[in-house]
């Protein structure tokens, strides 16, 4: 049995982790505004509006391009399009707008492809598609799990202090570092997470003085505990990463 509260403390070691990682994204717009202001923006909310207003960092479903008046309050609309699997957008503006160098008029759809530039008054940007990230959704305690895993498998090592699980993850994990909100970040959530989760990790080694060391308790899986209970079953055939699932928030490439 877990402690009374550890399952919270957990949840809020993951939250204060996650809290300095970058958020994550369907895409990003990266250009120019006005007067060759340079302008990037996250695209973290479907539907996302595009259209005049002051510029601002917060990600939110609308994405203001600054005040022009040659771009309407509501000029654009991005979203997922479920029956092409692909990002569409949508021309609201009654002065129309540019998309790969081509006119879009008022009501017009045109599909997105990621690097397409787009072009709505004297803002010119370009739509850029997320690039998966095996790490960018994974939970800290998973990261954590992972490195373990892969220490054993690649090096034979069982157990390790925090700094070697960290050094595991980012050599595992190559160019992560930045998503994991920087290494001395990621250092103290797997210090405290070693040390506060007794449930999953246990420490073996570390005099006074020393630095502690840790090694991963076996996971037993419910669901296959279930299994050997009621003996093989015909597995279900996994379904294909079609519709939302391809448009599920990635990181997104510089």
């Amino acid at each position: 049995m877990q402690a009374p509260g550890l399952e919270e403390r957990k949840k809020a070691l993951e939250k204060k982790f996650v809290e300095k990682r970058p958020p994550l994204a369907y895409a990003k717009l990266s250009g120019r505004i006005h007067d060759d202001t340079p302008f990037e923006k996250l695209v973290t909310h479907l539907p996302a509006e595009l259209g005049r207003g002051p510029v601002t960092t917060t990600p939110d479903h609308r994405i203001a391009l600054g005040e022009q008046k040659a771009i309407s309050r509501l000029h654009a609309r991005i979203q997922w399009s479920q029956t092409d699997s692909c990002f569409e957008l949508q021309c609201l503006g009654k002065n129309g707008m540019f998309a790969d160098g081509k006119f879009v008029t008022k009501n017009q759809t045109v599909k997105l492809s990621s690097k397409m530039p787009l072009k709505i008054g004297n803002a010119r940007v370009y739509f850029l598609c997320a690039i998966r990230s095996t790490i960018s959704t994974m939970s800290g305690y998973k990261i954590i799990q992972k490195a373990f895993e892969k220490a054993k498998h690649h090096k034979g090592l069982t157990s390790m202090t925090a700094d070697q699980v960290c050094d595991q993850i980012l050599e595992s994990y190559p160019k992560s570092e930045h998503e994991l909100g920087g290494k001395e970040h990621l250092r103290t959530f797997v210090t405290a997470y070693l040390q506060e989760d007794g449930h999953a990790f246990e420490r073996v080694e570390g005099a006074a003085g020393t630095a502690p060391v840790y090694k991963m308790k076996p996971v037993v899986s419910s669901t296959s505990s279930e299994a050997k209970k009621n003996g093989p079953t015909n597995s279900a055939p996994k379904p294909d990463a079609t519709g939302e699932t391809a448009a599920k928030k990635q990181k997104v490439s510089n």
